[in-house]
């Protein structure tokens, strides 16, 4: 017996039915998306690896207790130990099988990266920071990067596990510090929000006018936290009164709180290292910002520094006196420039950008480090100021909420989505990691991630919300579907919307197409009048074929009048009297092509999760054509045997009588036709 018997023998879609029978749809469907070769169980290591594919890890501390069962479970796994297993691991593991992560194709999402950092590798422009030595001596070769989404799924590439300083990134986070102890209104009253549109550690940046009198010291504040004037006035405001080591204590505390780590150190996860020699040179070389500390004194913002003046023990020298120096700037510039020297690897940085995209909850551990309230409060200062005196330029560009540091990390902030870490030690001339930058850009160019992306229609980029066949589906399903049953109110919103009303599915088959066939004759004047041209599917067919086969005189006079020679479609139908399989019809139009679209990329995992959301694999399209005619079309050979394992009927045929055979024989895809003529 060949194996598509066997596969057939074993598993039916009644077994679904049994399952659903037993425990319900949603815990059926999560079961059987999983059972492949006519098992009545799933492989520990197939689960396993979907968590993986997931962007999941077996060092997440919530699945900890999850795959601790499954190494001491054998390697299949029934119905009820599944059950079992999937409540050990939350809603979390779940959410995964089904694809309703923060980012459902991770895998996809990870290829995509990858080549963006094999495209930016050998990029070595830009030098490292020299002004502090140790900085001058760090590995230029250096190259990483690390993304947690708000689900804590996770994408490490590179150096993402090097602990390098983290500088200027330490800002957006003692601001948020300082706004959680004192409240933005009293914070506000010591440091502005204003971008500067000058370089960080110019002199002039503690002198923006807060209103009042101009000659009123106390009316003079840095314009921003994420300059070192702001960023120094900030430090200063966390826990002034207690000694530098518990502000430094403190303040490591909430850095490791923002990046996983908890008190009973069960999460894995370390604070933030403190590099002790880097803060040296940070005072012994930081002239500007010790000069910064003295001049905000003079504002009189810098907190508790109403120390009374010493009695003078030379009292009887005519020229010896004790030369006073403030201990509140001192002790401000000596917790800032040690909070500059903390230590963090790029997973790190891009966990604690995930916090704040997160809305001030760790992903990992659920920790709300800050409330909601003081993250809004921040990003909109991280947005406009945050890249120095490019945030302008950066932020038009980019278009997401983003702080660099000298010691070559950058971390972009994408709310409600993911926090991004990408580090490498050359810097551009204003002081940004050149790899870092090129990343940055890449990303959004690639992905709908910019701020304002919302404003626009763009198919060609991805929104990394959905799963790719459903990006895909979005781009063009809404409209065949609108021009199907003759909707052009629909048509007319998406013109307005500025979609490609000319784009075809996994077919090439177009609104037009589909109009065509079905004779709405509105719909293909609406669509000829918006200039969308005729193009041939993927069997060479015109729209006006369409038309011609439902005896649709009106629509074939309209193509008449066009200027375009047309072919005719090549089918190739073996036996048109031939045993024919039902397909389905699915209430759910755009996920039943997101379902082909998935089988004729060969995307197996895409496949599992819409069964998993209960989609039947042998739901059709407009055309009657189904997953497997797509698969075998494209000689998708894994999801071909995919769709066998879990019920597809062989037989099914589309809007011209062609069966899946059919359709590999046509595109003379050898190993699908060996599979399905078993």
């Amino acid at each position: 017996m060949g194996e598509v018997e066997q596969i057939k023998k074993a598993k039916s879609i009644s077994q679904l039915e049994k399952l659903k029978a037993q425990a319900g749809p949603r815990e059926a469907n999560l079961f059987y998306s999983l059972c492949e070769n006519g098992q009545n169980t799933i492989d520990k290591t197939q689960f396993k690896q979907a968590l993986f594919d997931a962007g999941l890890s077996s060092l997440d501390y919530r699945l900890k207790s999850l795959f601790e069962k499954l190494e001491k479970h054998g390697d299949q796994i029934n119905f009820e130990e599944f059950m079992s297993f999937t409540r050990t691991g939350g809603l979390l593991a779940e959410k995964a099988l089904r694809g309703e992560l923060a980012v459902p194709d991770f895998r996809d999402f990870s290829r995509n990266l990858d080549k963006i950092y094999d495209e930016v590798l050998p990029n070595r422009s830009g030098d490292l920071a020299r002004y502090i030595p140790p900085l001058a001596e760090v590995d230029p070769e250096q190259f990483g990067i690390a993304v947690v989404t708000t689900d804590g799924q996770i994408y490490q590439r590179g150096d993402t596990n090097v602990d390098f300083s983290i500088q200027s990134m330490c800002k957006p986070f003692n601001y948020s510090f300082a706004i959680e102890n004192l409240g933005l209104e009293k914070v506000n009253r010591h440091v502005g929000v204003e971008p500067s549109g000058r370089q960080f550690d110019d002199l002039t940046l503690m002198v923006k006018g807060m209103g009042g009198s101009s000659l009123s010291p106390n009316n003079k504040v840095p314009f921003n936290p994420m300059v070192n004037a702001g960023a120094i006035m900030t430090t200063g405001l966390i826990n002034p009164r207690d000694t530098t080591n518990d502000r430094l204590q403190y303040i490591r505390e909430q850095f490791g709180r923002i990046i996983g780590w908890n008190k009973e150190e069960t999460s894995g996860v370390n604070l933030p290292r403190f590099n002790k020699t880097m803060a040296r040179q940070e005072n012994f070389k930081g002239y500007n910002n010790i000069a910064t500390g003295f001049l905000l004194m003079a504002t009189g913002n810098i907190p508790y520094s109403e120390s009374l003046l010493p009695d003078d023990i030379h009292e009887d020298s005519q020229y010896e006196y004790d030369f006073y120096v403030e201990p509140a700037v001192t002790n401000a510039l000596k917790v800032y420039f040690s909070i500059c020297s903390l230590e963090m690897t790029g997973k790190d940085v891009a966990m604690a950008a995930a916090t704040l995209a997160n809305g001030g909850v760790c992903p990992i551990t659920q920790d709300r480090v800050m409330s909601q309230k003081t993250v809004r409060n921040v990003l909109p200062v991280v947005q406009t100021a945050g890249m120095y005196n490019s945030s302008g330029q950066f932020f038009q560009e980019i278009g997401l909420p983003s702080k660099s540091g000298v010691g070559g990390g950058i971390l972009l902030i994408v709310p409600q989505l993911m926090g991004i870490c990408i580090f490498s030690p050359r810097l551009d001339l204003v002081g940004n990691s050149v790899r870092g930058i090129e990343v940055a850009r890449k990303i959004t160019k690639k992905y709908l991630v910019h701020a304002f992306d919302g404003t626009m229609t763009d198919t060609d980029r991805i929104d990394p919300k959905l799963p790719i066949a459903r990006w895909r589906a979005n781009s063009c399903g809404e409209a065949i579907w609108a021009a199907s049953n003759g909707d052009v109110r629909t048509l007319e919103r998406l013109v307005s919307q500025q979609r490609d009303l000319e784009a075809g599915d996994y077919d090439i088959r177009t609104p037009l197409h589909l109009a065509s066939a079905e004779g709405q004759l509105e719909v293909v004047k609406f669509l000829l009048g918006q200039g969308v041209k005729p193009i041939p599917d993927r069997w060479g067919g015109y729209p006006i074929s369409d038309a011609r086969n439902n005896n649709h005189q009106e629509i074939i006079d309209e193509f008449n009048k066009l200027n375009i020679e047309y072919t005719e479609p090549v089918h190739i139908v073996e036996e048109p009297e031939g045993i024919t399989d039902e397909m389905v019809t699915f209430d759910n139009e755009l996920m039943v092509i997101e379902l082909l679209f998935a089988a004729a990329e060969n995307d197996v995992n895409g496949l599992r999760q819409l069964v998993a959301k209960g989609v039947p694999v042998h739901a059709g399209d407009y055309d009657s054509r189904t997953a497997l005619h797509l698969a075998a079309a494209e000689g998708s050979l894994q999801a071909v045997k995919y769709l066998v394992s879990h019920g597809h009927p062989l037989n099914v045929r589309d809007r011209w009588g062609a069966t899946p055979l059919d359709e590999a024989k046509r595109e003379k895809r050898e190993e699908v036709i060996d599979f399905l003529s078993q």
